[in-house]
């Protein structure tokens, strides 16, 4: 009998809730897949390990697949939302933000 492949990492998480958002978006894309080494992420700093939880796929075959949904994430993260100007107050408010942090009115 041949020895089981260990699991294909397809992301390295900056922490464990990151790491289970791309879970669930991998498993909503039918991809099933899981998280190692978050129990690890209280530890970091005195471990002299990588204590950065990974998110695997459970079969080698949705690799491509899984990396696909994951460059789309990645794009998503690191698009550049343009500020915006709160019709409330005149404040200057940042893109990543749905409400303006000065007086709370909200976005369009």
């Amino acid at each position: 009998m041949p020895a089981p492949r260990p699991p294909t990492v397809v992301y390295l998480a900056a922490d464990p809730i990151e790491a289970e958002i791309v879970r669930n978006m991998l498993e909503s894309e039918r991809i099933p897949a899981d998280v190692l080494g978050s129990l690890l992420w209280s530890g970091r700093g005195d471990l002299a390990a990588d204590a950065y939880p990974r998110v695997v796929v459970r079969d080698p075959r949705d690799e491509a697949r899984a990396t696909e949904v994951l460059d789309a994430y990645r794009s998503r993260n690191a698009a550049e939302v343009a500020p915006w100007t709160c019709g409330g107050c005149g404040e200057h408010v940042p893109g990543n933000f749905a409400a303006c942090w000065a007086c709370g009115h909200a976005l369009g």
